[in-house]
Formats: C-alpha cells, sequence, structure tokens
C-alpha cells in the first residue's frame, strides 16, 4: 500500500494540518474538533446531526412548560421561607415535581431548549414574591422590613440556595432526561 504525501488542512481550521478524518462525512479534522464516540472520531457537524433526532418537541411544548412551572413554583416560592433549613431539602423536591408535570404535560417531548425556559420560569416565579423585600434593602430602607434583622437575611439565604438546588435538579432532570 503506497503511503500518500499530500498534505491535508482541517475543515475547521484552515491551517492546521491533520490526517484524521470524520468516519461519517469524509471531512479532515484536527484532534481539537474531533469528538470521540463509540464508532470512531466524528466532526462536530456530524455528531449535532445525530444528537438532533432525540429532540422532538413542537413550539407549544415550550409554552406549556412555562405555563406548568410559573404556578408551581410562585406557589412553592410562598411556602419555602417559613420552611427556615428545610428549605435545603424542598430545592430538589419542587425541581424533581416540576420536572415531572413537565414531561407529563408535554407527553415526554423532548426541547433542546425545556430545560432553558423551565429555569427562567422557575427563577422568576421564585424571586417574584421576594422582589419588594429585595427593592427595600438595596434602596437602604431596610428598616421598612418588620422581619429585617438576621431574620430576613437568612431567609434570603435559605431561598437562594433553595434555588440552586431547585435549578440545578430541574436541569439535571429535563437537560440530561434522568
Amino acid at each position: 500500500m503506497s503511503e500518500t504525501t499530500e498534505t491535508h488542512y482541517c475543515f475547521y481550521h484552515s491551517t492546521t494540518e491533520t490526517s484524521l478524518r470524520c468516519n461519517k462525512c469524509g471531512k479532515y479534522i484536527c484532534p481539537k474538533d474531533a469528538v470521540r464516540t463509540p464508532v470512531g472520531y466524528r466532526c462536530k457537524d456530524c455528531v449535532r446531526e445525530q444528537q438532533g433526532i432525540y429532540f422532538n418537541a413542537v413550539p407549544v411544548d415550550y409554552v406549556i412548560t412555562a405555563v406548568v412551572t410559573l404556578p408551581l413554583a410562585y406557589i412553592a416560592a410562598l411556602i419555602v421561607p417559613s420552611l427556615s433549613w428545610l428549605a435545603l431539602f424542598a430545592g430538589p423536591i419542587v425541581g424533581t415535581v416540576i420536572a415531572e408535570v413537565i414531561r407529563i404535560a408535554t407527553r415526554k417531548r423532548r426541547g433542546q431548549y425545556t430545560w432553558i425556559v423551565a429555569v427562567a420560569c422557575l427563577a422568576i416565579a421564585t424571586l417574584l414574591p421576594m422582589l419588594p423585600r429585595i427593592t427595600f434593602l438595596l434602596q437602604g430602607r431596610a428598616f421598612l422590613i418588620a422581619d429585617v434583622g438576621g431574620g430576613f437575611l437568612i431567609s434570603l439565604l435559605f431561598i437562594g440556595i433553595y434555588l440552586a438546588l431547585a435549578i440545578g435538579t430541574l436541569m439535571a432532570r429535563l437537560r440530561y432526561g434522568k
């Protein structure tokens, strides 16, 4: 078998020499752009195309996601401040419940951006009840809040932790399909 002496350049980086090719489309790719798959190295375009077949959501699913997430997250946001340190356990529970209700409402269709819509709605609905207090705090009128002592700041801390845990759970369940 004869060896070729021709120089090939990466499809994505025209100045990078390479001999590696995508095993699906045959484009020359450098190691930076090669994605290792169980069947060999593939280019970014072929991998993106392959992953795209798993998303089957229709545009109305994003609206359904928002309509489901906003009221559930708002109700949870009204309850969480009264839970004190138990809010740490509420985050993953709320994230799981919202994700499962979204799955049921969308008939388990997967959308590439469903998790982004759900996370944004969760954050908005959680911060909405706290907005007047946060505004007073930022304006320096914290003395108008009755529980401005450690209670308000601690509840704000618990809500922040709750929000981080709920968002993490929601992302994991919707983005990675667990």
